[in-house]
C-alpha cells in the first residue's frame, strides 16, 4: 500500500507515523507539483486534498484522507462523488481550537477588547465611555447552527460558561449532550429569535449556503451577537454588514468569508462592531497532532480492512 502525503497539515508530528507496525505500507512525502505527479500515479491513499487533475492521475487511489474537516470542494468535484474511493476528514480534530476561538470572539464582543487595545494605543484611559457598557454572557442562551464536533464543542463550553445551549441540525439527536433541545433545521427561525449568541458551526453545502440572509438575519434579537467559525458563504455576507450598520445586531465576529483571502474592497472592513480573523479558529499545534493521530489510525485501520473513522458522505458533503 502507498501512501503519499501532499500536505503540511500537521507536519510537525509526521513521525508519528514513522513506527507504524505496517511492513506492506510505503508512506512518501512530496514537496513539489513534479514529485506528486510521479508518486500519485500508483498510489492507494493520498493524504491532501484532490482535485481533478490527481483523480485523473491516480487510478489506483482508494482512500483520501482529507486534512480538513469540511470538504466543500466536493461541490465542485463531481469526479470524487461519483467514484468509489472512500473520503475521510479530520471531524473533532479541530473541535477545541475552534470553541476555545468562538468565545474569545464572543469575550472580545462582550468586553470591548478592541476599544481598550485601540485606547491603549492612543495612550488614553477609557474608563468614562467603557464603563457600565459590558456584558456578562452567564444566563443568556447561545444557539448553534449545525451540531456537529464543532458545534458540541462551542456547546460543551457555553455550558462551563452558565449558558442554555440551543441546537438546530438537519440529523437532530434527541438527548444530545451540553443541549436544552436540538431541533430540525426547520426550527431556524425559532432558535434565532430565542439566542443571545448565535454561532455557526455547520458545514458549507448546497443546502446551507447564504442560510443567514437578510430575512434570516432580520429574526435575531438586535442585541444579540453573531459568532461564525465554520465556513464563509454560510451568511449573506452584505446582509450582515446591513444588520451592524442599521443597529440590528450587537456584535458580530467571523472567522471565515465566502471568499478568502477577503477583498480590501469588501464591505465587511469597514462594518461596525464586527472583528474578522483570518480562519485561524482551528488553528493550534494540538490539532495538528490530533490530524495526524486520525491519520495513523485510519492507516492501521485501512491495511487491516476495518471501518475508517469520519467516513463522509459525498452525496451530503460532509
Amino acid at each position: 500500500m502507498k501512501v503519499v502525503l501532499t500536505q503540511t497539515e500537521g507536519s510537525p508530528h509526521f513521525a508519528l507515523l514513522d513506527d507504524l507496525d505496517l511492513p506492506d505500507v510505503q508512506i512518501v512525502q512530496v514537496s513539489t507539483p513534479d514529485e506528486l505527479a510521479a508518486e500519485i500515479v500508483d498510489a492507494d491513499v493520498l493524504y491532501g486534498f484532490p482535485t481533478a487533475a490527481l483523480l485523473r492521475s491516480g487510478k489506483a487511489l482508494r482512500w483520501i484522507q482529507s486534512p480538513s474537516a469540511g470538504v466543500n470542494y466536493l461541490q465542485d468535484l463531481t469526479e470524487l462523488v461519483e467514484n468509489d474511493i472512500v473520503l475521510t476528514n479530520t471531524r473533532g480534530a479541530h473541535g477545541p481550537s475552534i470553541g476555545e476561538h468562538t468565545f474569545a470572539l464572543l469575550f472580545a464582543l462582550t468586553r470591548h477588547i478592541p476599544a481598550s487595545i485601540q485606547a491603549q494605543r492612543d495612550r488614553y484611559w477609557a474608563r468614562p465611555e467603557l464603563y457600565r457598557t459590558s456584558r456578562e454572557v452567564r444566563g443568556s442562551t447561545m444557539g448553534v447552527i449545525g451540531f456537529g464536533a464543532i458545534g458540541r464543542a462551542v456547546a460543551q463550553r457555553a455550558k462551563g460558561f452558565d449558558m442554555e445551549v440551543l441546537a438546530v441540525d438537519p440529523h437532530p439527536e434527541p438527548g444530545a449532550p451540553f443541549v436544552v433541545e436540538t431541533w430540525g433545521m426547520e426550527r431556524l427561525p425559532d432558535l434565532l429569535q430565542q439566542s443571545d449568541v448565535v454561532v455557526v458551526a455547520a458545514p458549507l453545502t448546497t443546502g446551507s449556503y447564504h442560510l443567514l440572509d437578510a430575512a434570516a438575519l432580520a429574526h435575531m434579537k438586535p442585541n444579540a451577537y453573531l459568532i461564525v467559525v465554520s465556513r464563509g458563504g454560510i451568511v449573506d455576507e452584505d446582509a450582515l454588514v446591513d444588520a451592524l450598520q442599521n443597529g440590528k445586531l450587537a456584535g458580530a465576529g467571523i472567522d471565515v468569508t465566502e471568499i478568502e483571502p477577503l477583498s480590501p474592497e469588501s464591505r465587511l472592513w469597514d462594518a461596525p462592531n464586527l472583528i474578522i480573523t483570518p480562519h485561524t479558529a482551528g488553528d493550534s499545534s494540538e490539532k495538528e497532532r490530533r490530524c495526524i493521530e486520525i491519520l495513523r489510525e485510519n492507516l492501521v485501520r485501512f491495511s487491516q480492512g476495518e471501518t475508517l473513522l469520519n467516513v463522509v458522505d459525498k452525496q451530503r458533503g460532509y
